[in-house]
């Protein structure tokens, strides 16, 4: 289930458009066609493509990875294999994209809506309702603000949604120390720490709302995950710092 991903990345990633529609200079071209015209069997990804502006302009990959993200329909490589797989998976089996997962989100909502009485069917729908909120929070490997407009909802979705980043944090942690991994060799040991540096990153996207609720300053702070904590810094600089408080005592103010 990726809700960031919807009916139209689909199209971008699955329907080739008529070789004649682009000039072959273009990098819609490129990502669909060869030089010598021959279709692609699928479409370059925004790594491949890039590697690819890299390797025949001269540009620096920094360059040529702002091309390929702004200049053409070129999905990441993720995004582009999920939906290729989801394309190829049985109806009944395929995980949901965007629209669908919003369509799920609705229903869930009409539902608590629907049972507002105190019978015993009532409460027991609205039970339901709370433990697929529930279920959905804790599916998403990245941070997604509850989509519920219910309040019990949406309290269900992100604490299971939140406690699910966290154990993924504490799995790699515990994978990144474990003998194991560290017998395989370093690309085990890397991959563990790049699924913890990941998760941790998304319970800061999570949290930061949450942290300045009301906050207008000049000066943007930024909160990231270190040593398994939340700081918060600003200009560079961790919150509480006195050098913080000299630098910028007009523009910061927390509560």
């Amino acid at each position: 289930m990726v809700p960031a991903l919807d009916h139209a990345a689909e199209a971008r990633a699955m329907v080739r458009p008529p070789r004649g529609l682009f000039h072959a200079a273009t990098l819609e071209y490129r990502r669909w066609y060869h030089a010598d015209g021959t279709a692609r069997a699928q479409p370059l990804t925004q790594e491949a493509l890039a590697a690819q502006l890299t390797a025949t302009e001269g540009l620096s990959m920094e360059e040529a990875r702002h091309r390929a993200a702004r200049r053409s329909h070129a999905l990441p490589a993720a995004d582009q294999a999920w939906l290729i797989d989801r394309r190829h998976t049985p109806l009944q089996q395929r995980p949901l994209n965007q629209a669908e997962f919003h369509i799920l989100v609705n229903a869930i909502d009409g539902v608590w809506h629907a049972c507002a009485g105190a019978s015993h069917g009532e409460h027991a729908n609205r039970q339901i309702a709370l433990r697929v909120a529930a279920m959905l929070g804790s599916l998403l490997d990245e941070y997604v603000a509850s989509p519920f407009t219910v309040d019990a909802l949406a309290q269900a979705f992100t604490e299971c949604h939140l406690g699910h980043l966290r154990q993924t944090i504490e799995n790699s942690r515990q994978a990144e120390s474990a003998s194991g991994v560290l017998l395989t060799g370093p690309k085990a040991w890397f991959a563990a720490k790049a699924a913890r540096m990941r998760a941790e990153h998304q319970i800061g996207l999570a949290m930061s709302p949450k942290v300045f609720p009301e906050l207008n300053l000049t000066v943007r702070p930024v909160i990231a995950v270190v040593g398994g904590r939340l700081r918060t810094f600003v200009h560079g600089w961790r919150r509480g710092d006195s050098s913080v408080a000299a630098a910028a005592p007009v523009f910061t103010a927390f509560g």
